[in-house]
């Protein structure tokens, strides 16, 4: 039987993950993020990723790719990064990229567009029903002001900065109802491969 929609597309009657943790063994989720040299006043930029039990998960020109002691982001040069604590969920990190890898495959990264943050956000709201924190959320404040204001992003980036047009249709809010859906009818894509981290797979 299916559930009803809110008004913002989410399912109404639905059990939040992390409280289903009172009835399974939790996984725990954490949350690590490193300054990058990126920013305008007022505006940091960082590179995340989203850790369960242990194994770290981001988002790369590579794709979505996973691995052990925060590899991401070992080559940054403002680490080590904060890791912080997010809660428990009874939804695995192997659960969590079958749902989230169709939207974030291997090509489609844009540094401003579809980034690390990108990923992190709609992971931690897939296994927690919770959002990245906005402040963690720089690049696309960066990538706002950049509309604005056309020569900032290529000054910040050296000229490097080059739009992605795979990442042109992402709309993280559009994703996010998407894969709740898939959530809570138990529909979630189902991939059997799994692709290892490499090192340097982070924002940059």
């Amino acid at each position: 039987m299916g559930g009803s929609l809110g008004s913002n597309g989410f399912a109404t009657d639905r059990v939040p993950a992390a409280f289903q943790t009172l009835y399974v063994p939790g996984n725990g989720v954490e949350v690590a993020a490193t300054p990058l040299g990126l920013g305008v006043p007022g505006m940091q930029a960082y590179h995340t990723s989203i850790v369960v039990e242990g194994l770290e998960y981001s988002f790369s020109l590579s794709g979505v790719t996973y691995g052990q002691d925060l590899i991401s982001h070992r080559h940054l040069p403002d680490g080590p990064p904060k890791v912080t604590y997010m809660g428990l969920t009874s939804i695995t990190g192997k659960d969590m990229l079958r749902a989230l890898r169709p939207h974030f495959q291997a090509g489609t990264y844009d540094l401003l567009k579809k980034n690390c943050n990108s990923f992190s956000d709609c992971a931690l709201f897939y296994l927690l029903d919770v959002r990245l924190d906005p402040a963690l959320r720089g690049l696309e404040q960066i990538g706002e002001a950049a509309d604005r204001n056309a020569g900032v992003v290529q000054s910040l980036t050296g000229g490097e900065y080059v739009p992605n047009p795979k990442a042109d249709r992402f709309n993280i809010e559009e994703v996010v109802r998407r894969i709740d859906t898939e959530k809570f009818s138990g529909v979630a894509q189902k991939d059997g491969g799994h692709r290892k981290q490499v090192p340097g797979g982070s924002c940059f």
